[in-house]
């Protein structure tokens, strides 16, 4: 029901004015009620979850650390029995009979010293001797596959295809960039990892264990 001013007195419309500010008031102190106790469930639930997520980061890298532990001396066992340099190699699986796989390594990171700038420039150089209408076509692919990422660095599978291109031009300057390329390639190990995965009896898929927040 609408309320006309006019047809009340003036002491009325006083007195509404007065339960319109109550009200306005009565709501603004309820919502301040209501952001406050949003704030300390807030604070308690992160409180609680944090503590716990604490817990079980712990225990994990703990873990991690006893199984680096554990396996490590069958790296070094395998390499004195078969003969192979383990340093060199960046991850080692080993599975049993049940067909339960343990995985540890190290993440790898393309790296390459600073002559891999001597080996751009030589390719480059091969460039403008080209006077050929493939010349736009090959810088082209040249761009693609000499594109450094964020941090300065050639993809190391770009490299392969460069030497798959270097030897269908056949040019010595273009082959020699590529060889200088490839020895400037100083691979860094980054965090290590484990993974563990176990083939499924039913369908002997392979599946893996999630050792992460995101893979539970």
């Amino acid at each position: 029901m609408e309320i006309n001013l006019q047809d009340l007195t003036q002491e009325q419309q006083e007195q509404l004015k007065k339960q319109i500010i109550a009200e306005e008031k009565e709501k603004r102190e309820r919502i301040r009620k209501e952001r406050e106790e949003y704030k300390r469930l807030v604070e308690e639930a992160v409180t609680r979850n944090f503590e716990r997520l604490q817990k079980a980061s712990e225990e994990l890298a703990k873990v991690k650390a006893e199984v680096f532990d554990d396996l490590s001396t069958l790296i070094k066992l395998k390499g004195e029995i078969y003969g192979v340099p383990v340093d060199k190699q960046f991850s080692h699986t080993f599975t049993d009979k049940q067909g339960y796989s343990v995985v540890v390594g190290s993440r790898i990171m393309d790296s390459f010293d600073d002559t891999v700038h001597v080996g751009i420039e030589k390719i480059k150089g091969y460039l403008k001797t080209i006077v050929t209408g493939e010349k736009a076509i090959i810088e082209d692919i040249l761009d693609t596959l000499l594109k450094k990422d964020k941090n300065g660095n050639m993809k190391a599978n770009r490299v392969l295809e460069l030497r798959k291109l270097a030897e269908k031009i056949n040019n010595e300057a273009f082959l020699d960039g590529v060889k200088i390329i490839e020895d400037a390639y100083k691979p860094l190990k980054s965090k290590v990892f484990i993974d563990c995965y176990y083939k499924d009896p039913e369908t002997g898929e392979k599946k893996y264990v999630p050792l992460t927040m995101t893979g539970v």
